[in-house]
């Protein structure tokens, strides 16, 4: 029985061959295109966004290039609905502020953002040597300074920490102060976001006992496939059976259009009585107790990556 999942897949793959079959004599050939979100993670259902942006050398301060408008036409052409106004998306941005300021003051955000999906589910559009050559330049920048075989790549996983916070944070934000729809925002960060968070978690993991080169080669393996079939490769089939099955009921609720405009549409004060919702909401503490689960059974209790993450 062909699951969601590979629905999403196929439907995904073939949005993403017709992006790059369209951008490639638009983009110029010093800049990359790329996708992050549910494309990219072969997630793509009724009404998804295609989130991207293109890296540039550098920025000319004038207005925005006539290539960067037909690029967002072409786009729109594949997927019609644009990313959220105001985000990480839909921009230019310079390949030196990409790699560079990790933590500092100019670490934004968007910023961060940006530099963790490149990495956790980045999907190139165009370019793809240089794509790949830059994702290998994050992660070197982070496993520089693991000199010991035995540790893991710590700097990365709290990056990856720092992000997950900043999204829960972030949602707290925007659906209290900012007015956003909060319970499709909700579904969203117990299911997809918790699933980007824990890829990454993962595949941190899996630099332990390896030398220098090993870990940025782990970490440029792992990051090549989509988050759940990562989690899948990671920790096995067996490990993962569930937690994949709790995956797919979500795809299928979000793949419906009612149940999507159901939720965007909840107030807060049914929150506790609407079935739907709380249906959902129970699926996603499953999915959370299984990924848990895996987590446990993949890596045993003397691994580092336990105390890591707490400490």
């Amino acid at each position: 029985m062909i699951s969601t999942y590979d629905k999403t897949t196929e439907a995904s793959d073939t949005a993403l061959e017709r992006l790059r079959e369209s951008l490639k004599s638009i983009i110029p050939p010093e800049a990359i295109a790329l996708t992050c979100g549910s494309y990219a993670r072969r997630e793509a259902t009724v009404g998804s966004d295609l989130d991207f942006y293109v890296l540039v050398p550098a920025l000319d301060d004038s207005s925005e290039p006539e290539w960067f408008t037909r690029a967002k036409d072409a786009i729109t052409e594949v997927v019609t609905k644009p990313p959220s106004a105001g985000g990480a998306f839909e921009s230019l941005i310079q390949i030196h502020d990409l790699l560079n300021n990790f933590g500092g003051d100019k670490d934004t955000n968007q910023t961060i953002t940006r530099r963790m999906l490149y990495l956790l589910e980045g999907e190139y559009l165009t370019n793809e040597t240089e794509f790949k050559r830059i994702r290998r330049n994050i992660i070197e920048r982070y496993v520089s300074e693991t000199r010991d075989d035995r540790h893991i790549a710590q700097y990365l996983l709290n990056d990856i920490i720092r992000y997950w916070r900043t999204i829960t944070v972030d949602y707290a934000f925007k659906t209290q102060e900012a007015g956003k729809p909060w319970a499709i925002r909700n579904i969203k960060l117990v299911f997809s976001r918790k699933l980007i968070y824990a890829s990454g978690l993962f595949s941190v993991a899996m630099t332990h006992n390896r030398n220098q080169e090993e870990k940025i080669e782990t970490l440029e393996s792992l990051f090549s496939i989509p988050p759940l079939k990562r989690i899948e490769y990671i920790c096995g089939k067996a490990n993962t059976q569930e937690l994949v099955t709790s995956y797919n009921r979500f795809l299928s609720q979000i793949d419906n259009k009612e149940m999507r405009s159901h939720l965007e549409t909840i107030s807060k004060e049914n929150r506790d009585t609407d079935q739907k919702f709380r249906e959902l909401k129970d699926e996603g503490y499953r999915f959370g107790t299984e990924l848990l689960a895996a987590f446990n059974n993949t890596f045993p209790a003397d691994h580092p990556i336990h105390r890591a993450v707490i400490f």
